[in-house]
């Protein structure tokens, strides 16, 4: 089984988030699967300009929605049997699953669903109020109010590159972490999500997934990878694909190639961050 992940990153500015995804992958899925890591093209954000910092625009965030819905249709012309968006918002899952047979999975709604089968309400921690303040709005959306306990930003906030800084500063941040995962665990959560790629493989490197208090904290990457697996899994011996009825109807080949050329897009191909 071959796996496509797709973070909502450029690879090539965060080459330690890109050899955490990779070796978290291998020793995630083992003999199962294998997992092929990319991101956004090459140049995609501002120099020095964290992602975190540019997606809170909702013009940038859709813009940059078209490279999850490329990498899907390439995913599946190269043979991959998933895809997995390593994003907790889910940028271009609706459009992306949409577009392609092959199963497509995110980081938000995979760590979600899971999370309801382990327990009886979830919460989530954040880098800062802006992603708390759009994941909550997601969570809603998605009509899962009802388990969800709250999101909590670290105090104070912090941006990815932050994640791939100095040994003090990763001190701090786990200090920060477990501040927030106690008080995530007084407002009713029993399911802790780091919700955010790049903080879910710091704590992967730093070792510091473990249960607080009999509270699970989710291992959201592996969570998606195994998501991703479950559903191809699920379509390989049930059939069971998705539906194309209404919400997720699929395009015309001749559609969506009509709608490509009119809006000036480049021609499918390879050419994200990551592996080639």
């Amino acid at each position: 089984m071959r796996i496509w992940h797709h973070s909502f990153t450029d690879l090539t500015v965060m080459p330690l988030y890109r050899k955490t995804i990779t070796e978290h992958a291998a020793a995630v899925m083992g003999k199962d699967a294998t997992v092929s890591v990319h991101g956004l093209r090459p140049g995609t954000y501002t120099e020095g300009c964290a992602p975190i910092d540019a997606i809170k625009y909702r013009y940038v965030a859709a813009v940059h929605d078209l490279q999850i819905c490329d990498a899907a249709m390439v995913a599946e012309r190269e043979g991959f049997d998933a895809m997995a968006i390593s994003c907790f918002f889910d940028p271009g899952l609706r459009p992306a699953r949409s577009l392609v047979d092959i199963p497509v999975v995110s980081l938000g709604e995979s760590c979600a669903l899971t999370a309801c089968s382990l327990g009886r309400k979830f919460g989530l921690v954040t880098l800062c109020e802006d992603q708390s303040a759009d994941y909550t709005d997601m969570l809603v959306a998605y009509g899962l109010e009802r388990r969800f306990a709250g999101a909590l930003a670290l105090d104070p906030p912090i941006d990815e590159f932050a994640l791939e800084a100095d040994e003090k500063t990763a001190r701090e941040i786990e200090e920060r972490f477990d501040v927030a995962c106690a008080a995530m665990i007084g407002r009713g959560a029993e399911i802790i999500i780091p919700a955010d790629g790049v903080l879910n493989e710091f704590l992967v490197r730093r070792r510091r997934l473990a249960a607080r208090g009999g509270v699970p904290v989710m291992d959201s990457l592996g969570a998606l990878f195994q998501h991703a697996a479950f559903l191809v899994r699920l379509k390989g011996t049930t059939g069971m694909g998705v539906s194309r009825h209404q919400f997720y109807a699929k395009p015309s080949r001749e559609m969506v190639e009509h709608v490509r050329n009119f809006a000036g897009q480049r021609k499918l191909a390879s050419d994200f961050s990551g592996d080639r």
